[in-house]
């Protein structure tokens, strides 16, 4: 037997490949979900319509026929059910026969190229669209389930970005097409139907790769990491893109949002006590672009329950309930990768202890920075404090 899957593009017969119209019109047998089956039933006879996780059991069940075609939606390349069927049916011969995407069909209708398109689908997952549309010019989204184009609106406006600019394409190549753009914050009262999908543009994107300078920070009288010992730092908590991380006593949130760029398609949750610190730190997220960055006023471990669960946590302040945190951060992931920043022995101590007493074996590094500073017209070097950077996490 041989398995043809092909991509139904957007749904009609006559925008697909006259291959995969000729391989469905002699199929033994094709397979479709409910709403391909009324728009290609007509093409041959021995059609059927199935929920995906039927679709295998269906095929066991018929291994006597020659030749069967799975119709998928859209491109069988692009967040497609074709990864599911190659694992399922990895017994049989298979052939994915492409199809044309709603990508390419609206920025075929824009004139706009797509090379430089992150794509990213909500239909039916649990993700947010914030951090992609922050480090990237143009975010193609795939909408749909519980989670809809009004809905990822919604969560642009309310992240802070109601500015970046929205085009939305609503039943694509059907009689009642429906193509929009506005900014964001314009289309707030506008529903939109299951089948719709979304090109952001966010003119005002940041590098995720940016590598930020002490400078690039509103300052004000709160404590901040030195770029040097912040850099670091951030090698040491070896965040990933799609990370959760946490930043306890952030500060003015110069590493929090050095993290929020390294968590470039997840969050960064921003701990600190001081509301005038916090404030500074929404000022200094809206002027670097990094709106996957969340700033929760609170003495941690306070607040800590509420919060999904870390990847990694950086701790540059802990207002003496080092221990406490430890508990509250490991009780939720136990594999979670922790660094301290220690300026006094006293913290080490405590740091070095904490670890010690989880049976995590710690990583200690003394970084001592000297910059230059000019008198006159000479140019000497003035030592800055040394900072003790204490990492590790369970190998369990």
């Amino acid at each position: 037997m041989k398995i043809y899957v092909i991509g139904a593009g957007l749904g009609k017969a006559e925008l697909i490949s006259q291959n995969s119209l000729n391989i469905i019109q002699n199929s033994d047998m094709v397979i479709t979900t409910d709403r391909l089956h009324e728009k290609f039933k007509s093409l041959n006879q021995n059609s059927i319509s199935l929920p995906l996780s039927q679709i295998p059991q269906k095929i066991k069940e018929n291994g006597s026929l020659k030749k069967i075609a799975i119709l998928a939606s859209g491109d069988i390349g692009f967040y497609s059910i074709s990864s599911m069927l190659k694992e399922a049916l990895s017994d049989f011969e298979l052939e994915f026969i492409s199809g044309t995407s709603s990508l390419q069909y609206l920025t075929a209708k824009m004139q706009i190229p797509y090379d430089n398109v992150k794509t990213v689908s909500v239909h039916g997952r649990e993700r947010s669209v914030i951090p992609f549309v922050c480090y990237n010019e143009r975010v193609f989204v795939l909408t749909g389930g519980k989670y809809k184009a009004h809905d990822v609106i919604n969560e642009l406006i309310n992240a802070g970005l109601g500015n970046v600019f929205v085009t939305l394409g609503e039943n694509l190549s059907d009689s009642n097409e429906r193509i929009i753009s506005d900014k964001a914050c314009n289309l707030k009262d506008i529903m939109f139907d299951n089948l719709c999908v979304m090109l952001i543009e966010n003119l005002n994107y940041h590098n995720a790769n940016q590598v930020l300078r002490d400078s690039d920070f509103v300052r004000a009288k709160v404590p901040m990491t030195k770029e040097e010992i912040r850099n670091l730092s951030l090698s040491k908590l070896a965040i990933n893109k799609s990370d959760i991380v946490y930043d306890i006593g952030a500060g003015t949130g110069s590493v929090s949002i050095a993290m929020a760029y390294k968590a470039c398609e997840g969050f960064v949750y921003a701990i600190e006590k001081e509301q005038d610190a916090v404030e500074l730190i929404g000022v200094n997220k809206a002027k670097l672009g990094a709106f996957n960055l969340i700033e929760k006023n609170a003495k941690a471990p306070e607040g800590i329950d509420e919060l999904p669960t870390p990847n990694k946590v950086f701790i540059g302040g802990s207002s003496g309930n080092l221990d406490q945190i430890f508990d509250s951060v490991l009780s939720k992931n136990k594999n979670v990768r922790i660094v301290v920043n220690a300026i006094t022995l006293e913290t080490l101590n405590e740091a070095v202890n904490c670890f010690q007493k989880r049976s995590i074996e710690a990583d200690i590094i003394c970084v001592n920075v000297s910059k230059s500073e000019t008198i006159g017209s000479y140019h000497m070097m003035k030592a800055q404090n040394p900072v003790y950077i204490i990492s590790g996490e369970s190998d369990e």
